[in-house]
């Protein structure tokens, strides 16, 4: 047998393999990219329906208590002042309402949340002839401006009967379309297009945002793919309004004629694809022009001696297992490399961009578009941020109003609401400790909590059995597992006569998008933002479960120091009583800039050096310094390495290590301070007053 031969056919199987290898590769990657593009659109879809139902069910609620309140009244009772400051109160907390309104039968407004013209009418619009004709019970209408507002709005309404059965009038509460386009926007990432939809084709919000609202043809392929699976599907379409293809998911906002519907383009997914099988094509066509390589040598030296091919072989395949290896080894070492220098640039590029934007936000006062930019461009530095925390560690952030709660009150208050929201089946019975003091929370976000708790407890039941809300005093020892600090705590508890859950399902209960719920009835995400809430309080959520024996669900909240009635607004992380003159220590000219203006701003004399050997000699000639606030990476000498030198020379000076190196907080013999970047003004002041306080109490103990 020729010895040429098989390394021939291995020749054509360098180039067929890889090439089929990659066809292979290309057909799995596209199944893959269409599944996980179509888990996106539904998962994107539920969150959207989940968040539009709660809102309509809201609003569902608020049209009930303005209809309990002015069904007992006249028209002239409904005419006064205190009718409309109710119901401008009843609007405030909602960010989803414009206005709310109270008309009689002609269409002229009696009653609303905002100023009106009294000589202006309504009975024009389409959702008031609709309630005039017919009782259609809570009513959802097209886009339109308002007259009194000037904003773009969509109507709920709800027809006032009189006693002897004729129409008497609607109430109506104005909702913001731009309101659900940012929602659908934030959750999205502004990939796709989204909308709420009513069941005739009427667009009520729609992202990308635009004015007036398209309207959907019932002729349209998605529409008559909706009308054949009215509750809810997965189509793909070409969209009437903007004319692109896409994998749409869509679920009916039940019990109410409207859908949630988001789609992803195809052009996207496919450019996703298409990227897969670039590099497919890369690594198979380098692989061919490996094994073609080696086939040929092989080939040629398969001419020479057997024992000599033999001996060439096994020479061969140990040089390129020890190339392997070293290879191997190169892009580990290159990869950690990249990890750390990557996290310290992007976390320098990242203080630059937070720290001016938390200045800048400071004093961005009256324009609330201008506030809005701000915060949107906050809010992607902070995912930045949390990119590079992603490599090295995890944090979460939440904006809280925390103030004194009277949690008697408020549940009190909460009462009618939970009642609507549960439905007649659930019985609620409420216990709470004698001087039960306040809590300091965000009230609006602890209402939001205790509702969530509520519904997810009415749903463990089956929508049948008993719920207890209760409050109560409890003490955090020094070491807990809730990892609380030490103290008094206010305990808001919910228990429900549900099935209960099982340890691995009560170990995961609070991760994002866990859920045990079925397809369109939960999005897994209502503990986690409870778990989120109470630890940005300082406090924590605790859930105790067993199957067949319910679930408690119990928030821990700190204790405020004043009565409700008396507290002034919850104050922020603790400040310096008196301004520091602080050495600035950063090699990134922008970072340095950046955090100096802070200091500046928080009133405190800043120094600069952009080293730590021009720090050393800076301290060498004046050394009546409060604090140095230190880069941990530089060129030449570290900060940690400032540090140290500062010690010996000036043990009572304290130090703040700025770094967003993690291992920093692994390193051994590492007692300094540490501020992670990137920062906020707020993170600044706190870490700087903490630090001079420790310094301060060494400083006693030492004396």
């Amino acid at each position: 047998m020729n010895p040429v031969r098989p390394y021939r056919l291995l020749l054509a199987a360098s180039i067929l393999v890889p090439a089929l290898v990659f066809l292979g590769a290309a057909v799995w990657s596209r199944s893959e990219v269409l599944r996980e593009s179509d888990e996106t659109v539904v998962r994107a879809d539920a969150v959207l329906h989940e968040h539009a139902r709660k809102v309509f069910d809201t609003v569902d609620l608020v049209l009930g208590r303005v209809d309990d309140r002015v069904s007992r009244m006249t028209w002239d009772e409904i005419d006064s002042a205190a009718t409309s400051a109710f119901l401008h109160a009843l609007k405030e907390p909602l960010e989803q309402a414009v206005s709310i309104w109270v008309t009689d039968a002609t269409g002229r407004v009696r009653a609303g949340s905002q100023p009106w013209d009294p000589a202006v009418r309504i009975s024009e619009r389409e959702w008031f002839q609709t309630q005039q004709e017919r009782d259609a019970g809570t009513y959802i209408s097209g886009a339109f401006q308002g007259k009194a507002t000037k904003i773009a709005s969509f109507a709920v309404s709800r027809r006032i009967t009189t006693t002897n059965g004729h129409f008497g009038g609607i109430i109506h509460v104005a909702l913001s379309p731009e309101y659900f386009a940012r929602f659908a926007m934030e959750v999205t990432g502004g990939v796709g297009a989204g909308a709420l939809l009513r069941a005739d084709g009427e667009v009520l919000s729609r992202f990308p945002y635009q004015r007036p609202m398209p309207r959907v043809e019932p002729s349209s392929p998605l529409m008559r793919i909706i009308a054949a699976r009215p509750q809810a599907g997965k189509a793909k379409a070409v969209s009437t309004t903007d004319g692109k293809e896409r994998y749409y998911a869509y679920q009916q906002v039940a019990p109410y004629p409207v859908f949630a519907v988001y789609g992803l383009d195809t052009s996207l997914i496919d450019q996703r694809w298409l990227s897969l099988v670039a590099v497919y094509g890369v690594v198979a066509a380098a692989s061919a022009l490996v094994l073609f390589a080696v086939s040929w040598l092989a080939m040629r030296s398969a001419r020479a001696e057997q024992m000599a091919l033999v001996s060439l072989r096994a020479e061969h395949e140990q040089r390129v297992a020890a190339e392997q290896r070293l290879l191997q080894a190169q892009k580990m070492e290159s990869l950690g490399q990249l990890t750390g220098g990557i996290a310290h640039d992007f976390n320098n590029l990242l203080a630059v961009i937070i720290g001016n934007l938390d200045l800048l936000q400071r004093r961005v006062k009256g324009d609330d578009r201008a506030k809005r930019l701000l915060e949107s461009a906050m809010q992607g530095a902070e995912r930045g941020a949390a990119l590079t925390q992603r490599m090295l560690a995890f944090s979460r952030r939440q904006d809280l109003s925390p103030q004194p709660v009277n949690l008697h009150k408020l549940i009190g208050d909460m009462t009618d609401l939970l009642e609507r929201s549960l439905g007649p089946t659930i019985r609620i019975d409420t216990t709470f400790a004698d001087d039960l003091p306040p809590a300091l929370a965000d009230p609006n976000q602890l209402e939001m909590a205790l509702l969530n708790l509520a519904v997810n407890a009415r749903d463990a039941m089956g929508g049948t059995g008993r719920i207890v809300i209760a409050a109560r005093t409890e003490s955090a020892p020094e070491a807990n597992s809730m990892g609380l600090a030490p103290g008094h705590y206010c305990c808001l508890s919910v228990t429900d006569t549900g099935a209960g859950m099982t340890p691995d399902t009560l170990a995961r209960a609070v991760e994002p998008f866990f859920t045990t719920k079925g397809v369109g009835k939960g999005t897994g995400l209502g503990l986690s933002m409870i778990h989120g809430f109470a630890e940005q309080s300082g406090g924590a959520l605790r859930l105790k479960s067993a199957p067949g024996a319910g679930t408690t669900a119990e928030l821990w909240l700190p204790i405020a120091d004043a009565p409700p009635q008396d507290q002034a607004p919850a104050p922020g992380p603790a400040a310096l009583r008196e301004p520091c003159r602080v050495l600035l220590v950063e090699d990134d000219p922008l970072v340095l800039a950046g955090a100096s203006a802070m200091l500046e701003d928080l009133g405190h004399t800043v120094a600069h050096a952009a080293s730590g050997e021009e720090a050393a000699a800076i301290l060498d000639q004046d050394s009546r310094f409060d604090l140095v606030v230190t880069d941990y990476a530089m060129p030449g000498m570290t900060g940690l390495e400032l540090a140290d030198r500062i010690r010996v020379r000036w043990p009572e000076m304290p130090v703040l290590l700025a770094s967003g190196h993690a291992e920093l907080n692994h390193r051994p013999g590492v007692l300094n301070p540490r501020l992670p970047k990137p920062y906020t003004r707020q993170d600044l002041a706190a870490a700087i007053a903490s630090t001079v306080a420790s310094a301060c109490r060494h400083a006693h103990i030492g004396a």
